[in-house]
C-alpha cells in the first residue's frame, strides 16, 4: 500500500525533494531504492519484530516503511520511556532486532546503513493479533505500558482519508515537530505527506526544542521554523502557546504557516482563541492511539469554537449515557497485546457531546472526574484549562475528589508566583464553587519530566502519590 504510493510518487517526481534531514536530502526516486533496499537487507535476515530507538530523521522514516513493505511489525519505542519500560517494550512485544538504543549484551550485530542493527534469536514469541503490522506503545504512565496493535489497512485508511481531507490546500512542506513514536506524527509526518506528495523536513527532536521528556527548547524551536518554513505541523497545546507567542513576538517565523494541527490533550479554549484571533491557521483535534490516532478534526470551512471538529468520513462516534465517547472506525486497533481481540467499538474514557452538526465537544476524562466531599461531580480538564488563560502560570493540576476544598497544584513562571495567584483568583471568581481552586498549592514538581507524559498531560496518579499528604492536609485547613 504506502510502497505502491511511494512507487507511483517516485515515478511521477524522480528528481524532486521528498525528505529533508540535517545533513542530506532524498529525491522521491532515492526515497522509493532506499526503502526498497532497507526492506531487501531486513526480510533477507529474517527478522519478524522490529524495536526502533531511533531519534528523528529521515531514516526513521525509511525503516518504518521498509518494515511495513516486508511485513516485519514494527515497535517504536518511545525516547521518553525509562530503560526499564524500553525492555518491557522488548519483551512484551517480542522483538528479535532493535535499530538504534544501547548495545545489548546477547545480540548480534548486522551492517545497516541506516543505524545500529543488533538481532537476537526468539523461539516462541509471544502471539499476535491477525494482521499486526505495528505495536504502538501508550504514553507509559506505568512501567508496564500497553502495546496497541495496528494493522496496515487502518493506517492507511487513516493516511488516505486524512490527505484527501487536506488535498484542497494544496500543501507542500511539513516540520516533523513531535518524536515519530507518537503515532500522531508518524502518521502526519510520514504517511500523509507520502500520500499528498509534499516534502518532509525531519530533525533530530532538540533541533526542534525537545531536550529529554517533557523539557522544550523555545528558541531551537524558533530557529527550526525560521530556517526550514514549514507550511505544516502538528502539535501538542503545550507548544501552541508557544507557538502563539512567537507569532506575536517573532511574526516571520511564522508567516509561512498554513495549516497546523494541534491535539494530544484538551487545548485551553482562551490560548485557542488567542491563536486564531492573531491570525494563526490553527486548527483543533482529536484522537487515540486505539482508534488509528486521528478520530476528528476541524478544518478550513468547518470549524466551530471549543470543539474537536467532526469525525472523519467512514468513523461513527456515540455517546452513551455516562458520558462516555464511542468510536468505530476503520482504523481501529486490533487489540491491546496479550489480550483478547478488540471488539467492534472502542470505549475512549473521554466524556464529550455532540451538536446537532456533528461536531465533538470533549469535556474531560471520565478516570478523572472529581466528586468532592459534598457530592458535587466536576472533570479538572475544565477548570485546569481556564487557567491555562493566565500568562504567568506554566501548568496547573487540581484536585478535588473527597475533599472539602479543591487543591489547585500549581507551576508559575520564574518570579511570577504572586501575579499567578491573582490571575488564578481572577479566574477561579467565574467558576461555580465546586469547580474553583479553593486552594492553591505552588510546585514546580507538576511540571518534572517524572510528572508529565510526552504530549504534556499530568501524570495524575504520579502527582497524587508523591504530594497527597501535603495536599490532604492542605484541603483540611479551616478557611481564614
Amino acid at each position: 500500500m504506502f510502497l505502491n504510493a511511494l512507487k507511483q510518487q517516485a515515478l511521477r517526481y524522480p528528481d524532486k525533494t521528498a525528505l529533508k534531514g540535517e545533513n542530506r536530502t532524498w529525491s522521491w526516486g532515492q526515497y522509493f531504492e532506499a526503502v526498497t533496499h532497507a526492506a531487501t537487507q531486513l526480510s533477507s535476515l529474517g527478522i519478524s519484530r522490529l524495536a526502533l530507538e531511533l531519534d528523528n530523521g529521515p531514516e526513521w522514516a525509511i525503516i518504518d516503511l521498509a518494515c511495513l513493505s516486508a511485513g516485519i511489525v514494527i515497535v517504536p519505542v518511545p525516547p521518553f520511556f525509562s530503560e526499564t519500560q524500553k525492555e518491557w517494550v522488548r519483551a512484551s512485544a517480542s522483538v528479535d532486532a532493535q535499530i538504534g538504543g544501547e548495545t545489548m549484551s546477547g545480540w548480534r550485530r548486522h551492517a545497516f546503513p541506516f543505524g545500529r542493527l543488533q538481532i537476537r534469536p526468539l523461539p516462541a514469541p509471544s502471539p499476535l493479533p491477525v494482521g499486526t503490522a505495528k505495536i504502538t506503545y501508550t504514553s507509559g504512565t506505568t512501567g508496564e505500558p500497553k502495546g496497541v496493535c495496528l494493522s496496515l489497512n487502518g493506517m492507511f485508511w487513516s493516511a488516505q482519508t486524512l490527505a484527501d481531507a487536506l488535498a484542497p490546500i494544496a500543501l507542500k512542506r511539513h516540520l516533523v515537530s513531535l518524536p515519530l513514536s507518537i503515532l500522531l506524527e508518524n502518521l502526519c509526518g510520514i504517511y500523509i505527506p507520502l500520500l499528498l506528495g509534499a516534502e518532509t523536513v525531519i530533525l533530530p527532536t532538540a533541533r526542534t526544542g525537545f531536550e529529554g521528556s517533557s523539557q522544550f527548547n523555545p528558541q531551537c524551536f524558533l530557529q527550526a521554523l525560521t530556517a526550514w518554513a514549514p507550511e505544516t505541523l502538528v502539535l501538542v497545546p503545550e507548544i501552541l502557546r508557544l507557538l502563539v507567542h512567537l507569532h506575536q513576538t517573532v511574526p516571520e517565523s511564522t508567516r509561512s504557516l498554513r495549516f497546523v494541527a494541534v491535539g494530544g490533550g484538551k487545548v485551553p479554549t482562551p490560548v485557542m482563541e488567542l491563536a486564531t484571533q492573531s491570525g494563526l491557521p490553527v486548527f483543533e483535534g482529536y484522537g487515540l492511539s486505539e482508534c488509528g490516532s486521528v478520530v476528528a478534526l476541524n478544518l478550513p470551512g468547518a470549524v466551530k469554537r471549543n470543539r474537536v471538529g467532526r469525525p472523519l468520513p467512514g468513523i461513527h462516534v456515540t455517546v452513551a449515557r455516562s458520558g462516555q465517547l464511542s468510536v468505530i472506525s476503520p482504523a481501529n486497533a486490533l487489540g491491546y497485546l496479550g489480550e483478547e481481540p478488540a471488539g467492534p467499538g472502542v470505549d475512549t474514557g473521554d466524556l464529550a457531546t455532540i451538536d446537532e452538526d456533528g461536531f465533538i465537544h470533549i469535556t474531560g476524562r471520565q478516570k478523572n472526574v472529581q466528586i468532592n466531599a459534598y457530592g458535587r461531580n466536576f472533570s479538572p480538564e475544565w477548570p485546569e484549562a481556564e487557567a491555562m488563560a493566565c500568562p504567568a502560570v506554566r501548568r496547573v493540576v487540581i484536585f478535588g475528589d473527597g475533599l472539602r476544598h479543591n487543591i489547585a497544584l500549581v507551576d508559575a513562571f520564574d518570579g511570577q508566583q504572586e501575579l499567578a495567584r491573582q490571575q488564578l483568583m481572577q479566574i477561579s471568581a467565574r467558576l461555580p464553587d465546586y469547580a474553583r481552586f479553593h486552594r492553591l498549592l505552588f510546585t514546580s514538581e507538576i511540571s518534572s519530566p517524572a510528572m508529565v507524559t510526552a504530549n504534556g498531560r499530568p501524570k495524575r496518579n504520579a502527582i497524587w502519590q508523591s504530594l497527597k499528604h501535603t495536599i490532604l492536609a492542605y484541603s483540611e485547613e479551616e478557611d481564614l
